[in-house]
């Protein structure tokens, strides 16, 4: 049982004072495992970071009354406008508390499914993660004061890379990839001068190297004219190329 976890239980009795009186319980623990037994009464908001499957199973503890959320920041970011915030769950739950839920961050209602704010949470931070390697690649590579280098890197991703990937968005939804401006055989001779200059500096080339294969891959399945977006579909196979025609 979640709640005979001896942390889950010191919240448990630390909250007992109080949750007869609340409206509203928020909770951040550690772990789904972690998450307390609240008595009932108070609507509960759930901000653990966890497995779709643990989000399914705690609306089952807290019936009508849950909505699973996920924090898109650090501590330090909790109560800025811009914070990005996401919950699903009860709709009623966020309806009568969505003003609360406002002074946390930017509140966003992703439906009914308690599950679909953890998948958005990891969603979100395979995005993260993805980013700030690629930063700390590239930050490694030209070998400068990161701070000098830094500016350049957050403006082409404010114009730039933030305007391509609204393009991208698009296609994906279209399953069309046109090579108008951009097209995979273009841009495989400049991932491997990448994976060159990286081993030549004498820097870990995983990275690169991950993304010259999955574009190489995209070629062999016959996308070598399309975009950067068509290897959306690689990653939909699985490891598995397409069949080609």
């Amino acid at each position: 049982m979640i709640g005979a976890n001896p942390r889950a239980k010191a919240i448990a009795d630390a909250l007992e004072p109080v949750a007869g009186q609340a409206e509203l319980v928020v909770i951040c623990a550690e772990d789904y495992s972690t998450v307390p037994d609240v008595p009932p009464g108070p609507d509960i908001v759930n901000l653990t970071s966890g497995t779709t499957e643990e989000a399914v199973e705690a609306a089952k503890r807290f019936p009508g009354r849950y909505l699973d959320g996920a924090l898109m920041a650090h501590p330090e970011h909790v109560g800025r406008p811009e914070t990005v915030l996401v919950y699903s769950g009860s709709p009623d739950v966020f309806a009568r508390h969505e003003k609360t839920l406002a002074r946390l961050g930017s509140a966003t209602y992703l439906g009914p499914d308690p599950a679909t704010a953890s998948l958005y949470d990891a969603a979100m931070l395979n995005f993260a993660w993805a980013t700030l390697i690629g930063y700390l690649q590239s930050a490694a590579l030209v070998n400068v004061e990161a701070r000098t280098f830094t500016p350049l890197l957050t403006q082409w991703l404010k114009s730039t890379v933030a305007d391509v990937i609204e393009g991208y968005a698009g296609q994906i939804d279209a399953g069309s990839y046109p090579g108008d401006e951009e097209w995979l055989e273009l841009d495989e001779p400049l991932m491997r001068h990448l994976i060159v200059a990286t081993e030549q500096r004498g820097l870990d080339s995983a990275l690169p190297r991950l993304i010259h294969s999955l574009t190489t891959r995209g070629i062999e399945a016959g996308s070598g004219a399309e975009s950067f977006a068509s290897l959306v579909e690689v990653i939909r196979g699985g490891g598995q190329l397409p069949a080609t025609t």
